[in-house]
């Protein structure tokens, strides 16, 4: 079809129409079998020749669009048939050797480079025939592929791992945004959030229209239209956290793919492949509808991730410096200790050194045993300090911030990158937080609660040592008059700012208070330093008590209550007092 036209267009929902399309052809091909490829399907044609036919027109469409733009026609003639049948005959032969994966990735190629069309073009008038080109080897044209996609489902594994072959992405695209984001607007008028929602919702229906297709044989509608359908989702989710929405999405998906592990081959195919239909519209297919839109807020350069990791990271690493030491080894509500919990973190930071290479290139890599390795990492934590675990996370974390620093400030992270970095990072952090989040003190009483119980402990291993043991040498090589010193002077400057209303910042010249703190008490004897000890700890938590609730949890306030006093205990505990956690 050779044509001059004078009408002109816009590219308009181009994009996210043919990411559609593409990411749900994807979904089917990536996780069948090898052997999968050479049967032949109902068109006559095989999984491998629809593969390869779908790149080979695909990539006939940036010099064809080139050449409308400039000439205002096409150079393929569309209705010659014979030399469309000679073009599929000769991609066929050309590549009926070719490895599966260099298939693939010849796809994705030809895919990327009309995604880098289409946006170049994007605002722009063009020939309407430009955009018939883009659409008859994308949105026209995989649909009539779709049949022999869904032919080459056979079995109830077949499907599943077509669902989750979509559905990781997906998810993992979701916990790439962080919390803060999936309140955001989309491109379309709702949030990150409903979105959410909104497939969890979807998905849960497909379920229960599965369970009853199993028992019944008989096929079945959604009950009410889409539009309809939508509303009574996004209302249900009305309210719901972001934590709350994305456990939905998560319990959903588990219940939609054990229905479909429940499918016979006969269930799959009967109906003309209504089981199918039902789950590729309500997950993988559902998946890609929307991935242009999700897709768009993912943090692509260095700096967006960067924010993100910070985001997850600031309220993690706080409720592990407010819960303190003590609680380390405590049993969180997922049945391990704390430490545990922290080595794994931390572990799985550290492995970043090994994976990152390969997701910056696109490529996958080596894949560890990830049960194996996290089985050691809690066996081995039993005999880590707390303090020692926490400096693990601590430089693991700073260790990742480098690397991402040191990326290049202006080019685009490999999806596959990015991914894994929030995996092990902040959305891992996400994971994790609600296992420590009860013992972070959230009121006075808890506060003075734990103030209490530390300063019993630190009191009683000091009374051990005796008053003559004070001048003794501790671990740490001061006197043990020295530490009672200089945990005085911390909770006397913490009674000083508070009746202030004044917090200092130490971090330039703390060395040099606790130098003074220590100087200052060099001839007190050992009986009027324990009595200033007391003075001091009785006077700190007269202090605390004064404090109404809703300032005590302000992270200046409690920088200073918290971390003058009974965190501060504890580090000494541990580190002069011969306390383990």
């Amino acid at each position: 079809m050779s044509t001059e036209t004078l009408a002109t267009t816009k590219v308009g929902d181009l994009l996210p129409r043919i990411d559609h399309l593409y990411v749900s052809a994807r979904s089917s091909f990536d996780p069948l079998p090898a052997d999968r490829y050479d049967e032949k399907l109902p068109s006559g044609m095989t999984l491998r020749e629809v593969l390869a036919h779908l790149a080979a027109w695909e990539e006939t469409v940036p010099p064809r669009v080139a050449a409308v733009l400039a000439t205002g026609k096409d150079t393929y003639e569309r209705e010659d048939l014979s030399d469309i049948d000679a073009f599929n005959a000769k991609v066929s032969a050309e590549t009926k050797d070719t490895p599966i994966d260099d298939l693939k990735a010849r796809l994705a190629r030809s895919h990327e480079a009309i995604v880098a069309l289409v946006r170049s073009l994007e605002g722009r008038e063009i020939p309407e025939l430009a955009k018939k080109v883009i659409e008859w080897n994308t949105t026209e044209h995989y649909p009539d592929h779709f049949g022999d996609l869904g032919a080459a489902i056979k079995t109830a594994k077949d499907l599943a791992m077509t669902v989750n072959a979509g559905w990781i992405n997906f998810r993992l695209a979701l916990m790439s945004l962080g919390m803060a984001v999936l309140d955001e607007r989309t491109s379309t008028g709702w949030t990150y959030r409903e979105l959410a929602a909104h497939a969890a919702g979807w998905e849960d229906l497909a379920a229960t229209r599965l369970g009853r297709f199993r028992a019944t044989g008989e096929t079945n509608d959604p009950g009410g239209t889409a539009d309809e359908i939508n509303a009574r989702l996004v209302g249900a989710a009305k309210g719901k956290s972001g934590r709350e929405t994305l456990a939905d999405l998560d319990a959903a998906h588990t219940r939609l793919v054990r229905e479909v592990d429940q499918l016979t081959p006969e269930q799959i195919k009967a109906s003309d492949g209504w089981a199918i239909a039902v789950v590729a519209g309500n997950s993988y297919g559902h998946y890609g509808e929307h991935h242009t839109e999700l897709f768009s807020a993912v943090p692509r350069r260095p700096a967006q991730l960067l924010e993100r990791m910070r985001e997850g990271w600031r309220p993690f690493r706080r409720a592990v410096a407010r819960i303190g030491l003590r609680h380390l080894s405590d049993t969180t509500s997922a049945g391990w200790t704390a430490k545990a919990m922290l080595s794994h973190l931390a572990y799985w930071l550290e492995s970043l050194d090994r994976s990152l290479p390969y997701r910056l290139k696109g490529e996958r890599g080596p894949i560890p045993d990830v049960q194996a390795e996290n089985d050691r990492e809690q066996a081995a934590s039993a005999s880590r300090p707390a303090s020692e675990v926490i400096k693990r996370l601590d430089d693991a974390y700073a260790k990742l911030v480098k690397i991402v620093e040191n990326l290049p400030a202006d080019e685009d992270i490999h999806f596959m990158a990015i991914r894994l970095i929030a995996g092990e990072s902040y959305g891992h952090f996400f994971e994790h937080l609600p296992e420590i989040a009860p013992w972070v003190p959230k009121t006075k009483a808890e506060t003075l609660r734990d103030f209490d119980a530390t300063w019993s402990a630190f009191r009683s291993a000091l009374r051990e040592r005796g008053r003559s043991g004070l001048l003794k040498a501790t671990p740490l090589g001061w006197s043990y008059r020295d530490m009672c010193a200089h945990a005085a002077n911390w909770m006397q400057q913490c009674v000083a700012e508070v009746e202030a209303g004044e917090f200092k910042k130490w971090n330039a010249l703390i060395q040099k208070e606790n130098e003074r703190a220590v100087a200052a008490h060099k001839l007190v004897g050992a009986e009027a330093m324990l009595d200033e000890l007391d003075t001091s700890a009785k006077r700190m938590r007269e202090t605390i008590a004064s404090i109404p609730d809703d300032q005590i949890l302000d992270p200046k306030t409690f920088g200073i209550v918290g971390f003058y006093s009974y965190l501060h205990w504890e580090e000494h505990l541990h580190e002069d007092l011969g306390a383990t956690y």
